[in-house]
């Protein structure tokens, strides 16, 4: 559901919840929408999603009453933690919770919140998002062993080929940076906090900057603050220790 500033584009999953959450209200007179809520691309494992957390604030504050959801997967795929949602946590606060699909009304019908088909229903949410998890990191597995690029964004230097977005070609502009700050480190002996001053100096955009003004895309990075797109010494050690500018291409370095 919606308060984000964010220039992005809301699936069409998103869209149809919200048509048939606007109708459901639509048709039914004690219901006045606060607010909506809309987590689109994270995962329904995480309850630390930043609309869902915000959701909560209001709740505490007393902003809402009540919490609508298409089905009791939107609440989140986590057997144990929406099972505590549903039981514990919004009865706690006289949250009214319902599931439009799932026909889950706690305070119309306070029964269906108890009915064995509840819990059985967010096991296999739980499951159906177990289960895609995995066959999406076999499927990312079988692309790092065949040695392709399955990042959003490659490493400064490199741009995915337009022609297989799985593979890697020079950006020879910021190659040739790359390339300067090897030699500055290697052959001149110069430091990291010396290589800052010279590129910034030179009035040059470091990675943040280059990926989004000079190359157009759309990349956020949570370190830089004000547009300050200047060179710190830990973006020049990033470089120095990267492999992939000895063309080696490792992925999968952490795993959550």
């Amino acid at each position: 559901m919606k308060r984000s500033g964010k220039e992005k584009q809301e699936s069409n999953s998103v869209t149809s919840q919200k048509t048939l959450l606007n109708e459901f209200v639509e048709e039914h007179d004690d219901l006045v929408v606060y607010d909506t809520y809309i987590d689109d691309g994270f995962t329904g494992t995480d309850f630390n999603r930043p609309s869902f957390q915000r959701l909560l604030e209001d709740m505490r504050n007393g902003n809402i009453n009540a919490v609508i959801v298409k089905d009791l997967s939107r609440l989140g795929r986590n057997y144990i933690e929406v099972g505590n949602y549903i039981e514990q946590i919004f009865p706690l606060f006289n949250i009214r919770f319902i599931a439009i699909n799932d026909f889950v009304d706690s305070f119309k019908n306070p029964a269906s919140t108890n009915t064995i088909l509840v819990p059985f229903k967010n096991l296999i949410n739980d499951e159906y998002a177990r289960d895609t998890s995995i066959k999406i990191r076999t499927s990312l597995n079988g692309k790092k062993k065949k040695g392709e690029f399955i990042g959003a964004f490659p490493s400064y230097g490199y741009i995915k080929n337009p022609n297989d977005k799985h593979k890697l070609i020079i950006d020879e502009d910021a190659a040739h940076i790359v390339r300067k700050i090897f030699e500055w480190y290697v052959n001149l002996g110069l430091g990291k906090i010396a290589i800052c001053h010279k590129l910034n100096d030179l009035g040059i955009l470091n990675p943040t900057g280059h990926k989004k003004i000079e190359l157009g895309q759309k990349y956020n990075n949570c370190g830089i603050i004000n547009n300050n797109y200047t060179w710190t010494p830990s973006t020049i050690r990033n470089i120095l220790k990267n492999e992939v500018y000895c063309r080696h291409y490792r992925s999968g370095k952490e795993e959550s």
